[in-house]
């Protein structure tokens, strides 16, 4: 702590305070102007720096000559050239240009992505406007080219995908971000960045989506009241609200959600399992149920030293309280039930502090806590029984700090450097009771520490063109136990912009994923009396290298290659073991695994009513494992994958939608799965001048989303259908009040009165 504490004085005390100019583009109505560019030159013309209007119309210009001229540009609006002293440009206003010729208007058409800095931009509110979404979460997989199974969000043509709130690493893990994401409604997103590579001031490698919350420079009250029902065997459903109170000086924003969460999935198993010569026959079915409340609550409070720095402090709370898992499995071998008891809480507590001058310090604190017990009750076919109880626990305390700064120099070039460190201590245990039956059990307790420290230099450079590119490289210094390693992670990224009409990006980002710390111990834990959960002591985090290469045309259309190589890559996967009858689900490090593809993004219009968008991935999959039990594999495959994305505007506050997903056969160590096909179709209504809205939708309407797995690979054979009850119905309402802006009055003169 006391490292990463002198990192944060040194970069206060050599923060270098620079001059800024910023200013505001309306129309002629004063409304803002989103996505104007705004080129600072000195008086003869030569290029100084540049930027880009943000929703509310302002501007920031990290230069301040004593004398420039200012040229503002937009599509929709006539070019406007001005001269100015001093750091504040005051209120730009364009004039709207007439595409009018002998009774024709040519109407330009909303770039459907912005390409800023090596980022793709989205606006998420346009981009969902019509789609039957309820909160950002669902958003972000309405993204070109993201889908999510499972809670898991993937990016084509990527590696991992990581998603990150306003620029900066959390301490809470994807699930719990998610969670956040779920409970906040979309009108509180300002954009969504996506970033193949990472710049490292993020703190985040390989690539990235940027959820960027708008900030209120006025006076201002809204809200939102959401309820949601599903039904998937089981009813289930939540309600939620948020509320924000902004000033121009500070704002405090409050969301809080309840949701009754039911779920129920079956598991057919056939197992042919070969044990010393005889091949016994396994059928089984297994019904897995949950049921629990989840409350999550976010509470913010942003203040404003002035028009260039703030300071955020923020708190996110979930509590799963009493959540109650049950696993009943009959077949022809056992007949077993497992309850499961769980009590979890997680507290997180971020400060964020942000300067006009490019310095960013801050830095979050995490506590998860997690309860519960076990009991497992087997009776097998030939007359044997297996029982026992079993109290567990969790406790994770997680602290990260980080210092960046930045420089804008002459000509366009950046400078930029920092460094971040985290602390994370880990305490598990199990302990069993009334253990009966031919069954392993071993108590069990661990203290993980886990230190993890960065330090970068960037360099970039951005061209009056548009054209730009950056360079970096990160060191890590990283401690687990008795486990330490030095790495050095290097990145770049090129923006080629030809023409507005013809752009290239090419990105390179090498990143290192750990495994989780309930993955690195020595527990077993038992899903029936047939199927159980290894840990994996020493498993190691896996390294990745990803290329990839865009070509937008249009600002619409993508055109994308990749390759990804990632070795030491770990994943789940199941075996047959030849010394009992247990099926075992562990993670391993594989010797690597590779992908290289490419992926289509077709977005198209049919009049005002139709809006699609068609993505087309295909790719190969290699992977390779010398060490998996007693059965190595080298295997590869050739998958592809379509999905086409409609929605049927039918007038301005009632549209329909219509999605499909197909992908062919993949593989998975030494699973083979089947192709899976998903339709999904909603209605969503918008009425009382956009307050409320109304929608329905229906995932899975096939009940195919759910694919089958199959291993048949040297003596093992395997047959898992876990497809029943993918089909969900949901009905979501959403009301929005305020909306209030404190009104400008005229002021009275009083220049002339007094003494």
């Amino acid at each position: 702590m006391k490292v990463g504490i002198g990192i944060l004085l040194l970069f206060s005390v050599t923060s270098i305070q620079a001059q800024n100019i910023t200013g505001k583009v309306t129309d002629n109505q004063k409304n803002p102007i989103d996505g104007a560019t705004i080129i600072l030159q000195t008086p003869d013309s030569a290029y100084i720096d540049a930027s880009i209007s943000s929703p509310d119309g302002t501007f920031v210009l990290d230069n301040q000559p004593e004398e420039y001229r200012l040229i503002v540009q937009h599509l929709l609006y006539k070019t406007k050239q001005i001269s100015g002293k001093g750091k504040d440009a005051g209120v730009i206003q364009l004039e709207s240009k007439d595409y009018t010729l002998k009774e024709v208007v040519v109407k330009a058409e909303q770039p459907f992505v912005k390409v800023e800095n090596e980022r793709l931009g989205y606006n998420l509110s346009v981009l969902a406007a019509d789609k039957v979404v309820n909160n950002a979460y669902e958003a972000l997989t309405r993204l070109p080219g993201v889908q999510e199974n499972k809670g898991i969000l993937t990016l084509a043509g990527a590696g991992k995908l990581t998603v990150i709130l306003n620029g900066k690493p959390t301490t809470m893990d994807a699930g719990q971000l998610e969670t956040l994401l779920r409970n906040t409604p979309v009108n509180r997103v300002e954009k969504v960045e996506v970033m193949y590579s990472a710049p490292p001031a993020y703190h985040v490698r390989g690539a990235v989506i940027n959820v960027l919350l708008k900030r209120s420079h006025d006076y201002s009250l809204q809200g939102e009241v959401n309820a949601d029902y599903t039904n998937r065997y089981f009813n289930s459903g939540g309600i939620n609200g948020n509320f924000r109170l902004s000033t121009p000086k500070m704002a405090f924003e409050a969301m809080y959600g309840a949701n009754d969460v039911k779920n129920m999935e079956y598991i057919d198993l056939y197992s042919k399992h070969t044990l010393k010569g005889q091949i016994y026959d396994i059928r089984q079915n297994e019904q897995l149920r949950s049921k629990y409340w989840n409350h999550n609550l976010r509470t913010a409070f942003e203040y404003n030293l002035n028009d260039q720095s703030n300071l955020t402090l923020a708190y996110t709370g979930s509590y799963t309280p009493d959540q109650y898992n049950n696993s009943r499995t009959t077949g022809n071998y056992q007949t077993g039930n497992v309850d499961k008891y769980i009590d979890t809480r997680m507290h997180n507590v971020t400060l964020q502090y942000h300067t006009g001058s490019g310095l960013e310090i801050g830095g979050d604190y995490t506590r998860y806590t997690s309860d519960n017990n076990q009991t497992l009750s087997t009776d097998y076919q030939e007359g044997g029984q297996s029982r026992f109880s079993m109290v567990g626990g969790q406790k994770i305390d997680r602290y990260s700090l980080y210092a960046d700064q930045s420089h804008s120099l002459a000509q366009g070039w950046n400078f930029g450097y920092g460094a971040s460190y985290r602390f994370a201590k880990d305490l598990d245990f199990q302990t069993y009771n009334d253990v009966t039956g031919d069954i392993h059990t071993e108590n069990t307790y661990s203290n993980l520490k886990e230190q993890t420290a960065n330090f970068y230099v960037s360099l970039s450079k951005n061209y009056v063109t548009g054209t730009s590119w950056s360079v970096s490289a990160t060191g890590e210094y990283y401690t687990l136990g008795k486990y330490h390693k030095w790495a050095v992670y290097p990145q770049m990224s090129l923006t080629y912009l030809k023409t507005p009409k013809h752009i290239f990006q090419l990105s390179l980002a090498t990143d290192k994923t750990y495994p989780s710390y309930w993955d690195m111990q020595s527990s077993v834990s038992y899903l029936n009396g047939y199927s159980e959960l290894q840990g994996t002591p020493g498993l190691k985090p896996m390294t990745t290298y990803h290329l990839n290469g865009n070509y937008i045309w249009k600002q619409k259309y993508i055109f994308s290659l990749f390759f990804t190589h990632s070795s030491d890559y770990f994943i789940q996967a199941a075996y047959q073991s030849t010394d009992r009858l247990a099926l075992i689900y562990k993670n391993t490090n594989w010797n690597y695994m590779q992908i290289w593809g490419a992926n289509v993004l077709l977005p198209f219009k049919v009049a005002n009513w139709m809006d699609s968008r068609l993505t087309l991935v295909g790719m190969q999959m290699r992977q390779r494992c010398d060490d998996f039990f007693d059965i190595p594999f080298n295997r590869k495959k050739w998958v592809f994958n379509g999905s086409l994305d409609n929605t049927f505007k039918v007038n301005k506050n009632l549209a329909f939608e219509l999605k499909g997903d197909v992908q062919t056969p993949v593989i998975q160590g030494t699973f083979d799965i089947e192709s899976v096909f998903n339709l999904t179709a909603g209605i969503k209504w918008n009425f009382a001048n956009d307050r409320i809205s109304l929608s329905a939708r229906c995932n899975d309407i096939f009940n195919s989303g759910m694919p089958q797995v199959k291993v048949r690979f040297k003596g093992q054979n395997l047959d898992m259908d876990s497809g029943s009850y993918s089909r969900a119905f949901t009905v979501h309402f959403s009301y929005r009040f305020g909306g209030y802006k404190k009104k400008e009055t005229k002021k009275v003169d009083t220049s002339r009165f007094g003494h």
